[in-house]
């Protein structure tokens, strides 16, 4: 068995070394489609199929809390007191554990850094499996009140901050004024949940070291929400969603006089119990199925060429399988040798499209490190190995099976003498108009799908933002224990505006906040008559923001310098806002209650939008100005070109104002615009290269078929120009017989492709966006593209005087 099976590679190998031009032809055209395949099919593997790193991932929840106002919900937003409640009430739970994230300075270390923390109990460590890599966990706590002075490090912290050196435990982190103890060192290849400020957590701390809530001044109140906050656990036996959400519900409501007296908007609050799993994934999920599909589209047209090229394999290949025939070989054997040859071809192509893969991989975690979940579970696992041996084993078979349904066994033994006219059956025009329209129909759904992901991608990145960020960077400096006045703070502001002024290289300093951020703030602002609004995106600026900016106020007037002394109580909003809350009018002069209930904001100035990249289909560009009074110090700074600012550089110019003066908040607004339409970016090239990519194998695949069949009707079209036919007639039977397939796969292509987004908007309006002249430019290049597909065989073959042929036969 074993000596027939070498016998058999060996001949394939022999023959396949005849025709490279073959070979090279079907393994490059395969190990491409299958390459971009396996990258996505690992994505899908992580995202659907591989066990996450987490204790009984099949009953992990996460617990989210559901804010009902009278108009509309806000879920995902928790409060403190309600997630310690749940924890210490619940009993659905085996293990769980409370979990916030967020960032603090680390004022021991060089430059006050700001860094990404997570805060958790106990449980969370075993739940999410937290490897070390030097040093032990944390103590167990008695009571998750309890405070305790003890942190882990990141690997990449201890490298950074420690040089990797083993001394580092025992050494101390001070944060508020509170010193901790380095107890251990995270290992190198444990990432936090995405979820967890995008996974990118440096300290772990208990849960009571954050000081958002556990602390003895000014704990955080029931209406002070956080998105990064969860309750974790492990559904007992017998624990079902809907079991734990009720149990959770009743909890709440029994201490609804507490919630209700500091957070009286909410009509109700409700638990969200969702499986880790689809917590983690967010949306992201409905991405990968969809570019799943769309590189499934892609290697269905690729395996449409590839049987083109087999077909023409079987008119090479007919004399040697008769020669054999004649020697003596069965049916089973001549078969045996054809699979031999298709297998070698598939092992090939699967093999290279593997390794090209393994790169594809790297690529794509380089590429989407930080901006989607699970990127860093993405590899070539067990699934995608397995896909590929069974895609091996699946695509030989076919193309075995594709080439000896063309080859006529019966005559092969009478045909050894004679020009093997009748041994390849030719391939019927029935088949070669299923072929045609299966092409097109294919290319047609992903070129349209493609355009319309390109155009959301494009209408992002051209939708005027609101705000420049070219060289400006944000500043927030804040004194530690700062309990002056506000106008002391006032008098401070204008002195830490001053020294950015002095900075080497600054162009120009502006006092304000700016929200080119990868998250938001939002708040609800509620009308005299008691009507509250939807939640809104909120940003603190000063006078000069909106000039600095270059974002214009269309209707009524800057703040005051007594609102940003904190004498008078204005704001201004965006036309979006005017838009939503007063459609008919102008809000310039209405008062809204907002923070402080005894005092009403007035609306002095109404700008023009701000339109965040990541938020827009969300907001609308919706957005409130708020005079940034100076509790903390806002500063936007812009270089001169060429210039670059150092966090160091504005720490000591600030240091020399108040030697208490630390950085809070130090980022770039143009990396920080890169950061949030870098997924834009990235989608607008792939899809501009898989929309071209597709046309031209589809291009390439229907000229191939064309060509072939055309060639074996040579001697028919002689035979009719023979008997009078003119070019014009053979023009309009050729077209008849191909176009009209064509126009029926182009036209349920389209239908199924608006069906399909109208039908699911809701679900694809993060990836998609329909534009009418867009569409109508592809379809018309869509059309072009096929009747030049088809036209040309045609036109190449009638010029060529098939009548030619007649002289042969």
């Amino acid at each position: 068995m074993m000596t027939r099976l070498r016998m058999h590679l060996h001949m394939a190998l022999l023959s396949l070394r005849q025709t490279p031009g073959f070979v090279a032809a079907v393994v490059a055209t395969l190990a491409i489609t299958l390459a971009c395949f396996f990258v996505v099919m690992s994505l899908f593997s992580s995202y659907f199929v591989a066990p996450l790193n987490v204790e009984q991932e099949s009953r992990l929840v996460i617990v989210e809390q559901d804010n009902i106002y009278p108009d509309y919900n806000s879920p995902g937003f928790q409060s403190f007191q309600s997630v310690l409640h749940w924890y210490e009430t619940q009993t659905s739970f085996s293990r769980q554990a409370l979990v916030n994230s967020g960032e603090d300075v680390i004022s021991n270390l060089p430059g006050e850094p700001r860094i990404a923390i997570t805060y958790a109990s106990d449980g969370y460590f075993e739940l999410f499996r937290v490897p070390l890599a030097l040093g032990q966990h944390m103590s167990r706590q008695q009571r998750v009140q309890e405070p305790l002075d003890e942190v882990l490090i990141s690997y990449d912290f201890w490298q950074r901050y420690y040089g990797g050196d083993d001394n580092v435990i025992g050494q101390t982190l001070v944060k508020l004024d509170k010193h901790y103890r380095i107890v251990g060192v995270v290992a190198k290849n444990y990432q936090d949940p995405y979820m967890f400020n995008r996974g990118d957590n440096q300290l772990w701390f208990k849960f009571s070291a954050d000081a958002r809530y556990f602390n003895d001044d000014n704990p955080s109140a029931w209406w002070n929400l956080f998105r990064g906050m969860k309750l974790v656990g492990v559904l007992k036996p017998g624990a079902t969603k809907a079991s734990t959400e009720a149990e959770l519900y009743q909890s709440i409501q029994e201490i609804k006089a507490q919630w209700k007296e500091e957070f009286d908007e909410l009509d109700d609050l409700k638990p969200i119990v969702t499986p880790f799993r689809q917590a983690e994934l967010g949306d992201n999920d409905d991405l990968a199925i969809m570019l799943l599909a769309g590189v499934t589209g892609l290697v269905l047209i690729a395996l449409l060429n590839v049987s083109n090229l087999f077909i023409a394999r079987a008119v090479a290949k007919h004399k040697t399988l008769a020669l054999q025939a004649v020697l003596g070989a069965k049916r089973k054997t001549l078969f045996a040798s054809i699979l031999s040859e298709t297998f070698v071809l598939m092992a090939s192509a699967v093999a290279i499209a593997l390794f090209i893969a393994a790169w594809g991989v790297k690529l794509f975690k380089w590429v989407s490190s930080g901006h989607l979940p699970l990127v860093h579970t993405v590899g070539i696992d067990i699934t995608v190995v397995s896909s590929a041996l069974i895609l091996c084993i699946l695509l030989a078979l076919l193309f075995a099976w594709i080439t000896s349904r063309l080859i006529n066994f019966k005559q092969l033994r009478s045909q050894v003498q004679s020009s093997g006219k009748g041994a390849v059956s030719q391939v019927s025009m029935r088949t070669v108009k299923w072929m045609i329209a299966i092409q097109l129909f294919l290319a047609t759904s992903l070129v349209i799908t493609a355009t319309m992901v390109l155009h959301k991608s494009v209408e992002t990145l051209q939708r005027p933002l609101g705000s420049r960020v070219d060289n400006i960077y944000q500043v927030m400096v804040f004194i530690e224990k700062n309990r002056d006045e506000l106008s002391k703070r006032y008098d401070d502001l204008q002195k830490f505006l001053h020294a950015a002024e002095q900075i080497p290289g600054v162009k120009a300093v502006a006092h304000g906040q700016s929200p080119v951020d990868r998250g938001k703030r939002a708040s609800t602002i509620t009308d005299m008559s008691g009507k509250g609004s939807i939640f809104i995106p909120q940003t603190w600026v000063g006078q000069d923001y909106f000039e600095f900016t270059g974002l214009k106020i269309i209707e009524g007037r800057n703040f005051s310098e007594a609102a940003i002394r904190g004498e008078k109580h204005e704001f201004l909003v965006t036309k979006a806002v005017n838009d939503l809350l007063k459609p008919e009018g102008s809000l310039i002069g209405e008062k809204f209650y907002s923070f402080d209930p005894d005092n009403p904001v007035e609306v002095v100035g109404i700008t023009e939008n701000f339109n965040h990249p990541k938020f827009y289909d969300e907001d609308l560009g919706r957005h409130l100005w708020w005079p940034a009074q100076p509790y903390g110090f806002a500063i936007m700074i812009e270089m001169q070109p060429g210039q670059q600012l150092q966090r160091e550089t504005v720490f000591q110019a600030m240091q020399q104002v108040s030697n208490r003066a630390g950085i809070w908040t130090f980022k770039s607004l143009e990396e920080q615009y890169a950061a949030i339409t870098h997924l834009d970016k990235v989608t607008l090239m792939l899809c501009t290269a898989l929309g071209i990519f597709t046309l031209l194998l589809a291009g390439i695949g229907i000229y191939g078929v064309l060509s072939y069949n055309l060639r074996l009707r040579r001697y028919e079209l002689g035979m009719r120009m023979a008997l009078g036919a003119k070019r014009k007639l053979l023009y309009r039977q050729l077209i008849k017989d191909t176009i009209m397939p064509l126009v029926a796969a182009f036209l349920l292509a389209l239908g199924i492709s608006l069906g399909g987004y109208i039908l699911f908007q809701q679900s694809v309006m993060l990836w998609l966006s329909l534009n009418p002249l867009w569409l109508l430019f592809v379809s018309a290049a869509i059309i072009v593209f096929a009747l030049a597909s088809v036209i040309w065989p045609m036109r190449q073959l009638i010029h060529d005087k098939p009548m030619a042929a007649l002289k042969q036969q």
